[in-house]
């Protein structure tokens, strides 16, 4: 059980990061419950051939299971429950439609995505992402279309 951990706003303060270890096919969480998050659920960043499998997530604040720049591959995200997610920072809705106001980053919002959380972060298609459920936040799922890597990683090619 991971109970009221994380940062809000501290990028790397999560309550589980796999960070920049490359290959790591023999990285898991699995069966773990993680709630009333202050960031994130699980955090894969620069990490490929992970597992994270039956897990639940529940009162979130930003994206619960993400993948952090966009190069991270091969990972396994199966029968993953994320539910109550919040946003962070203003409420982007309000208008109807999938379509917010253009945010930037400041001391109160680190990444400019968290205004639109939702319970998957997928960065990168070539991932496994099999049964998994969200409820709450902005959409359930979240694929952001990036033209290249961000973060660490900008500048490399994201596919």
């Amino acid at each position: 059980e991971l109970y009221r951990m994380g940062q809000t706003n501290l990028l790397g303060r999560y309550p589980i990061h796999f960070h920049m270890l490359g290959d790591c096919p023999d990285c898991y969480v699995k069966d773990s419950s993680i709630h009333r998050s202050y960031y994130r659920c699980v955090s894969i960043h620069g990490t490929h051939y992970t597992t994270t499998t039956e897990n639940v997530a529940y009162d979130v604040r930003g994206y619960c299971y993400y993948l952090e720049d966009g190069v991270e591959q091969f990972n396994t995200l199966s029968y993953n429950l994320a539910a109550h997610i919040h946003s962070i920072g203003p409420v982007p809705w309000g208008g109807g439609g999938q379509t917010t106001d253009i945010f930037q980053q400041s001391a109160t919002l680190t990444l400019p995505a968290d205004v639109t959380a939702s319970g998957f972060y997928i960065t990168n298609v070539h991932n496994h992402i099999i049964g998994n459920a969200a409820s709450g936040g902005w959409a359930g799922f979240a694929f952001p279309n990036l033209a290249e890597a961000i973060g660490a990683h900008r500048g490399r090619e994201a596919f």
